[in-house]
């Protein structure tokens, strides 16, 4: 069975919340998945450039403890922090589910929109929409204003608000795919659902990043080194030295 780790660069994970995940995700999934935090030394949430390019660091420490128990890695933020060290870093397939979202929304759809969490993110969006060369397809970016910490998955109310904020996005943007930019909004689940009422495809960056790091492991498919250069271990000392292989979670 392939082995992908969902690694969640941040700590405000409750436990219950994390074993949720990781059954939705191998309910989802071909693979085994086990979703764990990245590092000790990480931002609770992720909703600004600091906490990002922090997150990015607890990504990097947390894969490379973790770099000979898994066939491929799933980076469990919508922004893709520490994307490129970790392929650097890595020899297994490491998936970034915006990346992975926004190539698959262009495939589907000619135009697509974004619903983000807050207004403080919708730079940021644009930019890694402008990172992965579909700036021009991107036609919007609307926040749904739901902070990280007070998502709640049973809320009927944020699913109105994502529809809401859908209806705009396609009636108003000319939105013909949608997603949910954070894997807070894409673990509620709610896809089906919001995708009938909005009248577009609605994906699920969740299971999308999962199902790929699960097929490229199976194929063997790893990124270029020529692409990813392998970094000089010997200059790392002071960022990896002291990061152990952490033992897997039995459950």
């Amino acid at each position: 069975m392939t082995e992908v780790v969902y690694l969640v660069p941040g700590v405000g994970l409750a436990e219950e919340e994390r074993l949720r995940r990781q059954r939705i995700a191998n309910e989802q999934c071909v693979a085994n998945v086990t979703v764990r935090e990245g590092h000790e030394f990480a931002p609770r949430s992720i909703e600004s450039a600091v906490e990002e390019a922090w997150a990015g660091l607890a990504a990097v420490r947390g894969g490379w403890a973790v770099r000979d128990e898994y066939d491929a890695v799933v980076i469990g933020c919508f922004g893709d922090p520490g994307l490129r060290p970790m392929r650097e870093l890595l020899d297994v397939p490491v998936v970034g589910p915006a990346e992975t979202t926004i190539h698959t929304a262009a495939q589907v759809a000619d135009r697509f929109g974004w619903l983000t969490i807050l207004e403080e993110t919708v730079p940021t969006s644009h930019e890694l929409a402008h990172e992965y060369g579909l700036a021009d397809q991107c036609v919007s970016v609307r926040s749904v204003d739901a902070p990280v910490l007070s998502i709640d998955h049973e809320s009927d109310e944020l699913v109105e608000r994502m529809v809401s904020v859908g209806r705009e996005a396609v009636e108003e943007d000319g939105a013909e795919a949608l997603f949910p930019g954070c894997m807070s909004l894409s673990f509620a689940q709610r896809h089906e659902e919001i995708q009938e009422r909005v009248g577009v495809p609605f994906l699920d960056p969740a299971t999308l990043a999962l199902e790929q790091a699960a097929t490229w492991a199976r194929h063997g498919v790893v990124h270029s080194k020529r692409t990813y250069p392998s970094a000089n271990l010997e200059k790392l000392d002071a960022l990896l030295g002291d990061v152990e292989p952490q033992a897997a979670d039995d459950d």
